[in-house]
């Protein structure tokens, strides 16, 4: 590896071991502040819950096995990636950062104006990221780009950056698989899954697909507490309102446990507030809905798939839409 990606690795554990005691930090509560009152979806709460996770990650031996198997790929010359991130969760375009970071490369960042707070302050920490610079404008003179959205921005992204080396996201989400013989921790470890952040990761699961004649109140009772906690932000609770309406008005069915609503609906991605469940008879059928909305699944969760309440605990490798990022970055 070059000597600056070896600087970087040794400035990326001291990031970690930084954000491990930020807490004592009377500057980067002062940056928290910051970035909540930017964003009325971040709390203290869930940017801390994000740093967590990526502090236990940025440790030596975890990030040495992670790029081992690219270490001998990364091109000589150097590269000028731009990357397009998104706002929806704290950080969440961090991941994007970190590959960058460990191939050695330059890069433009434009941040969504939703989370424009948090990585420049962390970037800054780290002395051999100089030439990582942040934007609100457009990206140019770049080799390579990365760039996240929804579905509407990924229209955009294709015209304008498909002639370059790409990898190029629109909305994905997630969901879970239940067998009706979960525990109460599963059910509340579940809870997290779905409500962590809001909802609003594209990790979070916003479909279920449950056996024939599970009674759904066991759920709307079972993530009662977690609910009630999400109820105290303004812009949920505007949802919350609104689709409740909505349901009422159309007397559409639904179950209500007073904070979060739960509807049967084909759709995988629900709206704030609001979870979608599907019946299914057996294996096979609910393996056929699974493949037919694989475009649509960032991951699954429950019998199957990824245990339940590890929906926000990635690791290095679980690359968003199943696309290998350093493998990306080492090909061009």
């Amino acid at each position: 590896m070059t000597d600056l990606v070896e600087k970087r690795l040794g400035d990326l554990c001291a990031l970690g071991n930084y954000l491990q005691e930020a807490d004592s930090d009377p500057q980067w509560e002062r940056i928290i502040d910051k970035a909540c009152a930017a964003n009325s979806f971040f709390t203290p709460q869930n940017i801390k819950r994000a740093v967590s996770q990526w502090a236990s990650l940025l440790k030596e031996e975890t990030l040495r096995a992670w790029i081992e198997p690219y270490a001998g790929k990364i091109p000589k010359k150097q590269r000028e990636i731009a990357l397009v991130m998104a706002g929806n969760i704290p950080l969440v375009g961090f991941h994007d950062y970190l590959c960058v970071l460990v191939c050695g490369y330059s890069a433009q960042i434009k941040l969504s104006s939703k989370d424009a707070v948090l990585l420049p302050f962390l970037n800054a920490k780290m002395q051999s990221c100089a030439d990582i610079r942040f934007t609100q404008d457009s990206v140019k003179n770049f080799d390579a780009i990365i760039a996240t959205g929804s579905g509407n921005t990924f229209r955009y992204f294709d015209y304008y950056f498909g002639k370059y080396p790409h990898l190029l996201r629109k909305n994905r989400t997630s969901c879970a698989v239940l067998n009706g013989q979960e525990s109460r921790d599963d059910l509340e470890n579940l809870a997290d899954d779905i409500f962590s952040y809001f909802g609003l990761g594209c990790r979070n699961v916003s479909k279920l697909y449950l056996p024939q004649n599970y009674d759904v109140s066991i759920l709307a009772e079972a993530f009662a507490p977690y609910t009630q906690e999400l109820a105290e932000n303004k812009g949920y609770k505007n949802n919350y309102d609104y689709y409740k309406s909505v349901y009422l008005v159309n007397r559409q069915p639904h179950y209500d446990n007073g904070s979060a609503l739960f509807v049967e609906a084909q759709g995988m991605a629900s709206p704030l507030s609001v979870v979608y469940y599907g019946y299914y008879k057996n294996g096979e059928e609910v393996d056929a809905l699974l493949q037919a909305n694989r475009e649509q699944i960032q991951c699954m969760l429950g019998k199957g798939g990824l245990p339940f309440g590890s929906a926000q605990q990635p690791g290095l490798s679980d690359w968003a839409d199943g696309e290998d990022v350093l493998a990306f970055l080492t090909s061009i």
